[in-house]
């Protein structure tokens, strides 16, 4: 294995931690970042919900396989977080929430099927190997 293959994956490894811990401690420990009117409104909520599942997935979809046996711990993970707000008295469970969640997860495996689609017919034959 290259040294930067290997520099990939631990930057890989560091962004799922730290998208974990993120996605544990604001959807269970902090109090609801956003009230009022703007999440009335707008359903702002959903879209971080959708970019915090994605970003924790494409990391995720790049280091492991199959993709679909990631996508449903991640969406384990996701619904155990929704069971675990539903249990606490400072916060609500909503399937809004789990619906953008999987919706994150499924534009995190698009993109990263895109991603893959294109190192093998772009960069391969150019550069002779993949980045």
């Amino acid at each position: 294995m290259r040294f930067h293959t290997k520099i990939l994956m631990v930057w890989l490894w560091a962004m799922i931690a730290v998208n974990i811990s993120f996605i544990i401690h604001f959807g269970l420990f902090s109090k609801p970042p956003l009230s009022g009117f703007l999440l009335e409104f707008s359903r702002i909520d959903l879209v971080l919900h959708a970019v915090a599942f994605a970003s924790l997935a494409i990391p995720a979809f790049m280091l492991f396989r199959p993709m679909f046996t990631i996508a449903a711990s991640i969406f384990a993970l996701a619904a155990g977080l929704e069971l675990a707000q539903w249990m606490t008295v400072s916060r609500e469970a909503s399937i809004a929430d789990l619906a953008a969640n999987c919706l994150g997860i499924a534009c995190a495996a698009c993109i990263v099927a895109i991603l893959k689609r294109l190192d093998f017919m772009i960069l391969r034959p150019v550069l002779g190997r993949a980045i």
